[in-house]
């Protein structure tokens, strides 16, 4: 068996792992490639880390397959080994920072059970997410939203998932007396959505730097208690 055959092999098998953690089917190729440095699975992760750097810097119609190749350490066509295009890699690279997200708000979730501070916890991982990664935080407040595709597809994915979210929580306060319920649920999960999405907003375009758990208190704070003395 070749060494070309073995890449190939190796590549597939990593992808499969990669798939099957990201949710994403895999892209069938047949083409060969090189055989640049690294295992499988830590070129799928170069890629993906390469192309929201490359996106975040040049934009997404001035990011060709090579650009990204290039900061990835790899090969134009071992790309292609991983993902069916350079659409396929930017939805990957999204998808595994909300499964992300997700998965830390579950951890939260253990030993934090009351309502408030569930919010707070929600509000304070949103915000913690610009400095974890600013390159997507960049790509997700400037190049997402000049895409109608990719608008309709993250708010009919992680949006309402994180919609949702909000809205169990809020529900359990207003069940357990802690909220008002009179309010609609989904108003205050789109409130504290777009109060985060704008500072995030705020922090991309300007470059100010926010204290992640002051500010997540400050938000709940108005979000539950409005302005008023």
């Amino acid at each position: 068996m070749s060494g070309d055959s073995l890449e190939l092999r190796d590549a597939r098998t990593a992808l499969k792992r990669g798939a099957d953690k990201a949710g994403m089917e895999p892209a069938s190729h047949n083409r060969e490639v090189g055989r640049p440095s690294g295992t499988p699975g830590e070129k799928y992760q170069r890629i993906l880390d390469a192309a929201v750097e490359v996106i975040a810097e040049r934009g997404y119609f001035n990011s060709p397959v090579s650009a990204i190749a290039a900061r990835a350490g790899v090969a134009d066509g071992t790309i292609y080994l991983y993902f069916k295009n350079k659409d396929d890699v930017l939805r990957t690279a999204i998808d595994a920072t909300y499964g992300k997200f997700h998965d830390q708000l579950e951890e939260e979730f253990r030993t934090v059970h009351d309502p408030k501070g569930q919010l707070e916890a929600i509000a304070r991982l949103h915000l913690e997410s610009a400095a974890v990664n600013r390159n997507m935080a960049i790509l997700m407040q400037t190049e997402m939203r000049q895409s109608a595709k990719f608008i309709a597809e993250f708010s009919h994915k992680h949006l309402v998932r994180y919609i949702q979210v909000v809205r169990e929580v809020v529900r359990r306060g207003q069940q357990d007396g802690c909220f008002r319920r009179d309010v609609s649920d989904g108003v205050v999960a789109h409130c504290l959505f777009g109060a985060i999405d704008e500072l995030l907003s705020s922090a991309v375009f300007t470059g100010r730097e926010y204290d992640a758990k002051a500010t997540a208190a400050q938000v709940i704070d108005v979000v539950l208690n409005g302005i008023g003395v």
